[in-house]
């Protein structure tokens, strides 16, 4: 089977989806990678066939849409924000721009199966548009078909101008899903209904060496500070998450990306931890809370290992995140500063949110592994062929 994966190009998107195509890549299928020019990078030395599409982005055009969506998006509820980014952002201007390169690259190709992730539509309207079954597969939360209205709206209308009538019910498309069962909402209609479960295998607990940063701390507890890949350059939201733990009688860890600098937190006491990277499956097993952004695989590291959370949501669906983490009692929202002090005290000292944790753990670990959700795949391609 010819499989094509299809993600944009942040890395935060591209990993979750690394398991699967490497799963299928060692199951004897032909695997191709296509992102963007820019994550060619993330592609080295994981043994597959790195694409790219589109055209590279311009930091300062980048940056001037950023602006301009943040002004747009003022006033807005955090469903509203995300819907709207989604649509006229991530679909109307990202996907619509590399949308004719996409539909060349799959005519060219001819995959039997497209895997695209939910952030990723130019993939998905070029496989409508060819003709190509395709798969959903998660970088996060699943959305609600509410949240997602005007991003088909978009979506239909460039599809439309390409001579598609319009795309096709997605009711039976499979929807890869690593979330656990036991944050996501029940009765939501959800944009794509069809769950296969997955595990994120690249988040579980895996076995490795424990990592130097925490010898010889000298406390019993240990918290993890992180924003991830995306947003741990954010002016301040580091800094302040570890001036206030860095008086608590706890050791912190915090990691601040590989461009980072150490430099800007200044001189830290012994307990205190600044380093640009730590691998996150080494840390989180020695650790006993995690505080964070609300991105997917910082959540999700931590559930898997049976950490309990304090999160301070920036961006996205961060806040969609924080909600459903507070609603299962796996951990705690707070702001900034007295708010962040005062949930992981809660949180370390209240065994609730401890079991909480290690009951979604448990989930996540039960999930299929990515070598049973290639099987299943291959079989529904038999069966459309």
């Amino acid at each position: 089977m010819r499989l094509m994966f299809s993600s944009g190009a942040g890395y935060s998107h591209i990993a979750p989806m690394l398991p699967l195509a490497q799963a299928a890549r060692k199951a004897g299928d032909e695997v191709a990678f296509v992102t963007g020019p820019e994550a060619m990078r993330y592609l080295e030395n994981t043994g597959l066939q790195a694409v790219s599409v589109g055209r590279p982005s311009d930091p300062a055009a980048a940056a001037a849409m950023w602006q301009r969506a943040r002004e747009e998006m003022a006033g807005m509820t955090a469903a509203e924000r995300l819907s709207h980014l989604v649509a006229e952002y991530m679909v109307g201007l990202g996907a619509a721009a590399r949308l004719d390169d996409m539909v060349e690259f799959v005519r060219d190709w001819r995959p039997d199966f497209i895997i695209a992730n939910l952030a990723e539509r130019a993939a998905v309207m070029a496989a409508c548009l060819v003709g190509v079954p395709y798969a959903m597969h998660a970088i996060g939360p699943p959305k609600s078909a509410a949240t997602m209205e005007r991003a088909w709206e978009v979506a239909n209308g460039l599809v439309r101008q390409r001579g598609l009538d319009g795309l096709p019910p997605r009711d039976t498309v499979p929807y890869l899903d690593f979330w656990p069962e036991g944050l996501s909402p029940a009765d939501v209609p959800w944009e794509y209904p069809t769950r296969w479960p997955l595990l994120p295998a690249d988040v579980v607990p895996t076995p490795g060496p424990r990592p130097a940063v925490l010898d010889r701390l000298p406390y019993d507890r240990t918290v993890y500070v992180t924003l991830g890949t995306t947003h741990n350059a954010r002016p301040g939201v580091l800094e302040g998450m570890v001036a206030a733990l860095r008086d608590e009688p706890v050791n912190v860890v915090a990691t601040i990306g590989r461009d980072g600098d150490v430099g800007r937190f200044g001189e830290q006491p012994d307990h205190v931890r600044i380093e640009q990277f730590v691998p996150q499956t080494q840390l989180l097993p020695a650790v006993d809370a995690v505080v964070c952004h609300g991105g997917s695989a910082t959540v999700l590291g931590a559930l898997a290992h049976g950490v309990p959370l304090v999160v301070s949501p920036l961006a996205a669906d961060h806040f969609e995140v924080a909600a459903q983490v507070r609603a299962a009692e796996a951990g705690i929202v707070a702001d900034s500063g007295d708010g962040i002090l005062d949930a992981v005290q809660t949180v370390l000292g209240e065994q609730k949110y401890r079991v909480s944790a290690e009951s979604l753990a448990a989930q996540i670990a039960g999930q299929p592994a990515p070598a049973a959700v290639v099987a299943r795949l291959r079989e529904l391609e038999v069966s459309i062929r």
